[in-house]
């Protein structure tokens, strides 16, 4: 079995931490996206792993696919257009609700998805805990928290990303969940 060329798109809310993630991922150092007006610059950069190539994309903070913003028309138009192998949709783990709202948006475009709640770290200072498991159950698809900052939770994201887009497992099929980072540290 040959090399797998991957391109997975990173959607999420302003400030959740995608950026973040983003480098985490491809050992890069972006700061933000320019996303302003109808030219739409992406940020991308790639990994490698167990033989295959990923190509992440960071598509601008939104807070919804409804195309109301020439932001909001980039990252649905990348998801509709480019039909990227999966998509990461990065929470954040302090406010889940408003994430939660766009993640079911993905969803809804029937891309295989994992849920990756983002600044597990601060919720976890500030008395947050989140049950993943209930979580993936209830949203059908895999769900699990990382602080990509201290790097904790990035293994167990990339080995579902593995299971999503190598073995098939998507929305449709049988839930998997990522471990919380204090199983992951």
């Amino acid at each position: 079995m040959g090399e797998k060329r991957l391109h997975i798109a990173l959607a999420g809310n302003p400030n959740t931490g995608k950026s973040t993630v983003f480098n985490a991922l491809t050992g890069l150092k972006q700061h933000t996206g320019n996303w302003a007006g109808k030219t739409v610059e992406s940020a991308a950069g790639e990994f490698h792993r167990n033989g295959n190539t990923y190509r992440i994309i960071d598509l601008p903070g939104i807070y919804s696919l409804s195309c109301q913003s020439a932001e909001e028309q980039a990252a649905y138009d990348f998801i509709t257009g480019e039909h990227p192998d999966a998509v990461i949709a990065v929470c954040d783990s302090t406010c889940m609700a408003r994430g939660l709202i766009l993640a079911l948006e993905v969803k809804a475009l029937r891309c295989p998805m994992v849920l990756c709640a983002g600044l597990i770290d601060e919720a976890e200072n500030n008395g947050i805990t989140i049950d993943f498991e209930k979580m993936s159950e209830l949203l059908g698809v895999p769900a699990g928290g990382i602080s990509a900052r201290k790097k904790t939770g990035i293994e167990p994201l990339l080995d579902v990303l593995d299971d999503v887009l190598l073995n098939g497992e998507n929305s449709d099929r049988e839930q998997i969940s990522l471990p919380s980072s204090e199983e992951s540290a």
